[in-house]
């Protein structure tokens, strides 16, 4: 049998060590698999025994039915007021109820100032008295007839004619005053109105 050179002996004592540390590292990977399956099946034997069990029952159960007037989750409740607030809203209504009472005592003092000025007001004056007036002639003055001492006044009343010399009465209720070459001066009978007198002008003119 040959002798190993020194150089062959390190070579066999390097692969000699590496053959070692390999079976070593697959022995303890072995070794590490077997413990992480154990404690896997432990730590599954230990969740099943604490996991919390579902009534399965309570799921075919019935459901509530939507109350529209219960409280709505997705709405806030009001803030109450704080102190602050509640004594501004006093005051705004003590404001309030000062402006109305004002406003009522300037309308009992307009209403008191209208009546005064009514009670001091002088009484109108009695109304003026109409003045009756003379009757209204119905009939037209259309020419006269006869001489200038002596003429007729010739009168119209719708077909019919009406004749007068100065002086006379006419329907009772007038008198012939004057006669003149366009018109004549009518008077009245009544003694209210006998110092009134009113021209009649010639028909046409």
């Amino acid at each position: 049998m040959r002798k190993l050179t020194g150089r062959e002996s390190i070579l066999l004592g390097a692969v000699a060590l590496a053959a070692i540390a390999y079976l070593s590292y697959v022995s303890e990977r072995a070794m590490s698999s077997r413990s992480a399956e154990l404690a896997g099946a432990e730590v599954g034997e230990l969740l099943a025994d604490t996991a919390p069990v579902v009534p399965m029952g309570l799921l075919a159960s019935a459901v509530d039915d939507y109350d529209r007037n219960g409280r709505d989750l997705f709405k806030y409740s009001k803030r109450p007021p704080t102190a602050e607030e509640l004594e501004a809203e006093r005051l705004r209504r003590l404001a309030a109820l000062k402006a109305q009472e004002e406003a009522a005592r300037k309308r009992r003092q307009a209403d008191e100032a209208r009546q005064e000025a009514a009670a001091n007001r002088p009484p109108p004056p009695p109304p003026r008295p109409v003045e009756k007036q003379p009757p209204r002639i119905p009939f037209q003055y259309i020419g006269y007839l006869g001489p200038k001492n002596d003429r007729i006044a010739v009168f119209q009343e719708g077909e019919d004619l009406l004749l007068a010399r100065r002086g006379e009465p006419l329907q009772d209720l007038f008198t012939v005053v004057d006669i003149r070459y366009e018109s004549v001066v009518m008077g009245f009978t009544d003694p209210e109105f006998e110092s009134r007198t009113r021209e009649l002008p010639m028909k046409g003119k």
